[in-house]
């Protein structure tokens, strides 16, 4: 039986590299900027605007062999995703400061949303070791899901409109015809169908915002937890909803949760993936297993 990592391994001294998505956030570049500059006394560090989601791979892969101790991930869960699992493996620790819609991942850790600070949590932060996902061969750092939360991702991705005010009127307004679907589910042995508005998978507790989904989930116990959100009435919408800021959406009669290792969802209609809260694509079949202690994270002290 897989058993809870809580060793922490101390602090990085640097260098350190930042890669910046500068997409995330209304004028982040200059903002952050402003926050680095505020920081008095500071390790070694590079800042790197990226150009695009391939070149914030490419820094983060050729990291180490440049010299750098760590990086860090400026922008939302996406951005996190994209720099996180090419350090999988790696021994090199991320660092997060979250400046995206709803950052999930950032918030899971403790990481503030102000600038300067996380900027300082990163500098000062301790390693800890976190287990991740792949997810159709696709390596995830919080979560992943099939369904109403796919759906939004999806439509969020094309309005092109970011924002936490913004994802929410969406998501309202996605709702009101949005149907539950079928799907075949086959957890660590175990089958089962479920007409469902969601399927997620989930390492981190939340989606961001604060919106729990996974409140009693642990990023480092050598499990991931399948939550099923079955079929409910509209009118329950409301309620349901408050669960996830009040962190017990796990005690509702219509959410069912398990424990496991590995999930092979049976995804008939094509309902939208997202991973890590960005659509990835419509597959029929999502096969989600856990990669055990596999990631460091600069976590706060």
């Amino acid at each position: 039986m897989a058993t809870t990592n809580n060793t922490i391994k101390g602090s990085v001294s640097g260098p350190f590299l930042f890669i910046v998505n500068p997409n995330s956030g209304t004028g982040i570049v200059h903002h952050f900027d402003e926050a680095m500059r505020s920081i008095k006394k500071k390790p070694e560090h590079e800042v790197v605007i990226s150009e695009s989601g391939a070149h914030s791979v490419q820094l983060a892969r050729e990291a180490g062999s440049k010299g750098f101790k760590a990086v860090v991930a400026v922008g939302g869960d996406g951005s996190v995703n994209e720099i996180g699992r090419q350090l999988i493996g790696s021994g090199i620790p991320m660092g997060i400061v979250p400046t995206g819609s709803g950052n999930g991942i950032a918030r899971h850790f403790g990481i503030s949303t102000k600038l300067s600070t996380a900027i300082r949590q990163a500098f000062r932060g301790h390693v800890k070791t976190i287990d991740t996902m792949c997810v159709n061969d696709e390596a995830a750092v919080g979560f992943c899901g099939v369904g109403f939360d796919g759906f939004v991702a999806q439509q969020f991705n094309a309005i092109g409109e970011r924002g936490f005010s913004n994802y929410v009127k969406l998501t309202i307004d996605i709702f009101g015809s949005y149907e539950a679907n079928s799907y075949a589910l086959d957890f660590d042995g175990n089958q089962s169908e479920a007409e469902a508005y969601s399927v997620v998978v989930a390492n981190a507790r939340q989606f961001g915002n604060n919106a729990f989904i996974n409140p009693t989930g642990r990023e480092d116990d050598g499990f991931l937890e399948l939550v099923i959100v079955r079929n409910f009435p509209k009118a329950a919408f409301a309620s349901l909803a408050s669960r996830l800021f009040l962190q017990n959406i796990h005690k509702s009669k219509y959410v069912e949760t398990h424990r496991v290792t590995k999930v092979v969802i049976q995804n008939p209609g094509k309902e939208p993936l997202q991973i890590d809260g960005e659509y990835a694509s419509s597959p029929k079949e999502v096969v989600v297993t856990i990669d055990p202690a596999s990631l460091n994270i600069l976590v706060p002290r």
